[in-house]
């Protein structure tokens, strides 16, 4: 499987001077409405390519032949491809937002998107399991609904994502199906077009639930899984039995085949870490599709369990791997995706194994993905790979960033203590362009130390997160890196 870039249309050539100042007045030109005709014109495009072509406005006539034939040579799709595409909320939005964001930003390595693609929303504090290592610092069997966003805000949010332009929203926690309007905001968030998703603990999930959130129309699902042992997945999630419900529900999930994503994820600890493989051997016996291999994270009540990280050692191996599996996937298309979350220096190791043909353009993007396989076949992994120094690595404050159960916009997910301003008061596309932090972790060539030097920094840049939590530094190098 070969990945290739197109030569005369390379963006590092487009990003030098003077062709950088005029790229970004084109991605301005693009995404403005024409007073006359009262389209952009990337919307007649994408009318034309979906075969429902308006009358060509005469002062939108030269921008819109530019960009069909930039579009037509780099995304490197057929006319019945263009027509999938440009069918595909998912896709129309990313395209929107990465030329939005080329308008605002300029072209750069790495390029934010404007607004960001995806979003990760801590639905509630509360949780019926009392994780040791949890991000948020969520609550046990309490109701805390008081300090969290009520249904008709809730609403009201996933209204305003859809609204600027946001292509992906994911329900995480604490326990996301804890708030019983759960169903309802998701179904509202897959009604607007949004790949919508949900990380859990499962223990919630049997067959009757699993249908009940497929019925949302909730694409993907992610739920924990932590240790072939019962005994100690239950003593880390804090409350027995929750292993075996676990893989209850994460079974429901799976023989539901309503969702294209069902996703096993594992949290790295040096006291099962030889379970991986056992545990990749049971995800692909019950079928799920993809394993997740995550790290404790430096912040919540992760800062109190530094002793069951792995060393640098242990960890190249495993990444090595794990590498090594992920590769034989992408050519063999059998088994389970593994991907890493929290170690962005997965990518490059699948890169340096494979002739940097084949590695994941970000933590959870590949283009090996079912969803994209089935719009775009083979010219999915391409496509995306042509993007991958201007969209892989950490994507904090690039593609992505998270939101509290307060309406309150965070760097990311797992940076719960770190509040940018409140989408209700401040709104997230002046927070997203005029933050402080976030423009600082867009600088990616500041990076210090070890990541600065690294010839691997743009699909990879280190977890943005752990540099801080370990540092106090949003551009320390990741103190995590065994590379």
């Amino acid at each position: 499987m070969k990945l290739f870039l197109i030569p005369s249309l390379n963006p590092q050539f487009l990003e030098k001077r003077p062709s950088k100042f005029l790229i970004q007045t084109f991605g301005r030109s693009l995404m403005s409405t024409c007073k006359r005709c009262n389209r952009t014109p990337l919307d007649t495009i994408i009318s034309k390519w979906q075969g429902n072509p308006p009358p060509y406005c005469l002062r939108c006539l030269p921008t819109i032949r530019i960009a069909q034939s930039i579009f037509s040579r780099y995304l490197g799709l057929t006319t019945d491809k263009l027509e999938f595409f440009s069918k595909n909320p998912l896709y129309t939005r990313a395209l929107k937002a990465l030329l939005r964001g080329i308008g605002h930003f300029g072209l750069s390595r790495p390029q934010p998107t404007m607004p960001p693609i995806a979003i990760v929303w801590n639905f509630t504090h509360n949780c019926n399991l009392r994780c040791s290592h949890c991000y948020s610092d969520s609550v046990y069997d309490q109701e805390t609904q008081v300090r969290e966003l009520t249904t008709t805000q809730a609403i009201k949010l996933v209204d305003y994502l859809a609204a600027i332009g946001v292509a992906s929203l994911s329900f995480s926690g604490g326990e996301p199906l804890l708030r019983k309007d759960f169903y309802k905001i998701a179904e509202r968030s897959s009604s607007h077009g949004l790949l919508s998703t949900v990380s859990t603990n499962g223990t919630m999930i049997d067959d009757r639930i699993a249908e009940k959130i497929a019925d949302t129309g909730v694409s993907g699902i992610a739920i924990s899984v932590d240790s072939l042992s019962s005994e100690f997945h239950d003593n880390f999630r804090g409350v027995q039995g929750a292993h075996s419900k676990a893989l209850r529900g994460i079974t429901a999930c799976v023989n539901s085949g309503r969702f294209k994503e069902v996703i096993m994820a594992y949290t790295l600890t040096n006291a099962t870490i030889d379970d991986i493989p056992g545990l990749l051997q049971l995800a692909t016996e019950i079928g799920v599709t993809r394993f997740y291999v995550s790290r404790i994270l430096p912040v919540g009540r992760g800062i109190h369990m530094k002793h069951l990280n792995v060393s640098k050692s242990v960890l190249k191996q495993l990444l090595n791997q794990l590498a090594k599996n992920f590769v034989d996937y992408a050519r063999n298309q059998t088994g389970v995706v593994p991907l890493t979350r929290g170690m962005t220096y997965f990518a490059p190791q699948c890169a340096r194994l494979s002739n940097h043909e084949i590695f994941p353009i970000s933590e959870i993007v590949v283009g090996f993905e079912e969803r994209h396989q089935d719009i775009l076949g083979d010219s999915a992994v391409s496509l995306f790979q042509k993007f991958a120094e201007y969209l892989g690595g950490c994507a904090t404050g690039l593609t992505y960033c998270g939101i509290s159960p307060e309406g309150n916009v965070l760097p990311c997910a797992p940076a719960t203590g770190f509040n940018l301003g409140n989408i209700f008061e401040d709104g997230l596309e002046n927070i997203w362009i005029n933050n402080p932090v976030l423009n600082q972790v867009r600088q990616r060539s500041r990076i210090e130390g070890n990541c600065f030097d690294c010839q691997e920094k743009f699909i990879c840049g280190g977890c943005r997160v752990t540099a801080y939590g370990e540092t106090g530094n949003w551009l320390a190098s990741d103190p995590s890196c065994p590379y």
